[in-house]
């Protein structure tokens, strides 16, 4: 009787807990479907903090003679990247920090540094960058930022709308486990992207925005045949309750052979970009430093 009892409130109190919990966001069956859901959802992104690490690795094999002296540096470099702050997107204003790790070349650019330190503050019309090396060293460093004629438009490439589309011409998705992304419940997704796609894609942007000339196919052909073997995959955790992405990682993996003037060359270039966002909405103040 007292086991009965025991079972009975157990299962009580659990569907009490379950009521209590808001229900998630619905999301279509189908993977592609739904990731272009989450894609659109990501235009109510006012304010994010943002942390990225940026991997590159890259590897260099089959040159000979002075090809092989000159890209020593380059025969097994690797390279990495660390940025963190507040993003306003409404205003387009930031406040960053960041390190940079150059692997051999650090010592050289960083002036005997280990690393490469940087802080970016853009308000307004007004960019404010500080590093560690060079003259200025350790100095706010004032420019102006060139305010766009227009209003953004979609079809500017750093329109997050932009993004949100070429990622919704994703080749494959498929469902992954569900995680949690910090304290968030996420549903997990890995996206399949056609380079060959990707490249048409920004081409047009170039060209629709005025930041290029007349697209030179003879030169998309050329970047399509040494992409034809790479991988491009994106993952994405969008929160259950709101579908706003709480971690994007970015996957490229390009063997490019017959390097062109380096016949029998080859390189295997590995890029990783993982992209946390905490903060989604929340007030942020972003000044220009004193």
């Amino acid at each position: 009787m007292k086991t009965r009892l025991t079972l009975a409130i157990l299962l009580l109190l659990a569907l009490f807990v379950t009521a209590c919990q808001a229900p998630g966001a619905p999301v279509p069956q189908d993977p592609l479907e739904a990731v272009k859901a989450i894609a659109d959802k990501q235009t109510e992104v006012k304010t994010q903090h943002i942390a990225v690490n940026l991997a590159l690795s890259l590897k260099l094999d089959g040159l000979t003679g002075d090809q092989a002296q000159a890209a020593a540096l380059f025969k097994n470099f690797k390279a990495e990247a660390n940025v963190s702050g507040d993003v306003d997107t409404a205003k387009q204003d930031v406040a960053l920090t960041g390190d940079l790790d150059l692997g051999p070349l650090t010592a050289f650019i960083a002036q005997g540094e280990e690393k490469l330190l940087f802080e970016l503050v853009k308000v307004g019309d007004k960019m404010y960058v500080k590093a560690n090396v060079g003259e200025t060293a350790n100095e706010w460093q004032e420019q102006a930022v060139p305010q766009p004629a227009t209003a953004e438009s979609k079809d500017n490439p750093l329109n997050p709308e932009m993004i949100t589309d070429l990622l919704k011409q994703s080749s494959k998705a498929e469902k992954l486990a569900d995680e949690k992304i910090g304290e968030v419940d996420t549903y997990h997704y890995k996206v399949t992207l056609n380079p060959e796609t990707l490249i048409d894609s920004v081409a047009k942007l170039a060209q629709s925005t005025g930041s290029s000339g007349a697209v030179d196919e003879a030169q998309l052909t050329e970047a399509k045949k040494y992409l034809k073997d790479s991988v491009l995959e994106v993952e994405l955790w969008a929160g259950k309750q709101d579908l706003l992405m709480r971690q994007t990682k970015v996957h490229f993996n390009l063997n490019l052979k017959d390097l062109p003037d380096m016949p029998g060359a080859t390189a295997l270039v590995d890029f990783l970009l993982t992209y946390t966002l905490t903060k989604l909405n929340e007030p942020v103040t972003i000044t220009a430093p004193k």
